[in-house]
């Protein structure tokens, strides 16, 4: 939870509320000073292809050596147990260590329709503003900024204001690591990302949150015609086929349902079983949601709380709604804690339907609604209609019958039997409003490049 008092972000654990750390609100001059030394710094670094891959290298080490010091921080801050913490580390420096890796030129030769040669140019930006969110900043900050450091920009990170210590204390590690000016951070409040993402040397905004601030970037952007990618929320349902492992799919599903207290745009928010079987699924799922709730920096948390008391707030309030309508509680729900944070037990639950909004939207938090169906193409065709498209999954023994339905899902990743299952190495992204853009990949680096076109004359 943070708080602006006087030009100062007040970070506080969201587990005991104690104070963790303040931060500086850039704005105005300020913010000017950090944007110049990013151009500054930029075209020396876009020079030299085979000194980034090294330079990204030295970042993935320079992760795992301060790791330890940097878990800590971010369960404070954020709130996740410090496993998770560690995990969320080991995974960004994986993410700079692979993209270092990656098999990509800036440029290739084709040859165009009437048959002569031309060259394709992926240019980068210049200073590319990358804003990034609360539930897993370490990570979604070097999501985006290792690719675009690889295509030959520098990087302006803006935190969202709850997790500005972790994530500046994250950007100075790798700044030790990089040539002066080519990452730099801004921390503040919305008027900081709103100067930022106005300011007339910043050439391309990334982001990931909220559909509804998404949108507010693209619609400020529009004005300096700034190109965006948009990383938003999703909705992600999981589809159990009658011969799906109920055993197995319990298990996957909680651990990704749970993760992080629910808060992950990617996580199963939604299952719907066959009819028949949601009682004996719903029995499998609670058994496989039982957490030790508590403040992450205990050894023994294995899930902490809800980052702030507005989600906490959405979550339960979504809950109590559903129950009012008839909605069950398998297992969890709100109860008290002995701590002052904003805690909610990992919660299943059965009876809701997609009229009730802790179904029909995203709740992003620890309660996974099981909801029955009797027709898989009626079910197939409602998903179909919906507003996110983000992640979904299909369960089933018959991989063909599965791997069927799953082509009829419109999202930007489907798994089969499987879900959460990121790589670095592969692109994700969404469609409809869960936005558009790619991270991952080849196609994750070009997000941030620009094409052009080299077409000389031939020689006479």
């Amino acid at each position: 939870m943070t708080v602006i008092d006087d030009g100062t972000l007040i970070s506080r654990n969201p587990a005991t509320l104690a104070e963790v750390g303040r931060s500086p609100s850039l704005t105005g001059p300020a913010l000017d000073v950090v944007v110049a030394r990013a151009r500054a710094a930029q075209p020396a670094w876009a020079a030299d292809l085979s000194a980034r891959r090294a330079a990204l290298r030295a970042a993935a080490e320079a992760i795992t050596a301060q790791s330890g010091e940097l878990a800590p921080l971010l369960t404070a801050e954020q709130g996740k147990p410090l496993a998770e913490a560690g995990q969320e580390l080991w995974v960004a420096g994986h993410a700079f260590a692979t993209l270092a890796g990656t098999e990509w030129e800036p440029e290739h030769s084709l040859t165009a329709s009437l048959g002569r040669p031309v060259t394709v140019q992926h240019r980068p930006y210049g200073v590319v503003a990358a804003i990034v969110p609360w539930n897993f900043p370490l990570y979604l900050a070097a999501a985006k900024i290792a690719p675009a450091l690889l295509a030959g920009n520098a990087v302006v990170v803006k935190p969202a204001e709850s997790v500005s210590l972790a994530v500046t204390a994250f950007v100075d590690v790798l700044r030790a690591v990089l040539p002066e000016g080519v990452l730099e951070v801004v921390t503040g409040g919305p008027e900081t990302g709103r100067q930022l993402i106005d300011h007339p040397d910043v050439r391309m905004v990334s982001f990931t949150g909220s559909t509804a601030v998404g949108r507010s970037i693209m619609a400020q952007a529009a004005a300096t015609l700034t190109p965006v990618a948009l990383e938003l929320g999703g909705n992600d349902p999981a589809i159990l086929l009658p011969d799906a492992d109920l055993a197995d799919a319990a298990a996957r599903l909680a651990a990704g349902a749970f993760l992080n207290a629910g808060q992950m745009c990617i996580a199963p928010k939604r299952v719907y079983v066959p009819a028949p079987l949601v009682d004996g699924f719903a029995e499998a799922l609670a058994a496989q949601a039982q957490r030790t709730v508590g403040d992450g920096a205990d050894p023994a948390t294995t899930m902490g709380p809800l980052h702030n008391a507005r989600q906490r707030e959405i979550v339960a309030g979504m809950l109590g709604d559903a129950l009012d309508s008839g909605a069950r509680v398998v297992t969890g729900g709100v109860r008290e804690h002995a701590l002052p944070g904003h805690f909610l037990d990992p919660t299943v639950l059965v009876g809701a339907d997609d009229g009730d909004d802790i179904v029909r939207q995203e709740q992003f938090g620890p309660v996974l609604p099981v909801v029955g169906y009797r027709d898989l193409d009626a079910l197939l065709h409602m998903l179909d209609t919906q507003e996110f498209g983000l992640g979904a999954s299909v369960w089933g023994a018959d991989t063909a019958a599965a791997d069927a339905a799953a082509e009829r899902i419109d999202a930007g990743t489907v798994w089969v039997n499987q879900h959460n299952a990121l790589d670095v190495a592969v692109p994700f992204g969404g469609v409809k409003a869960s936005g558009f853009g790619r991270e991952g990949g080849v196609a994750g680096i070009e997000e941030f490049t620009t094409a052009r076109v080299l077409d000389p004359r031939p020689a006479e």
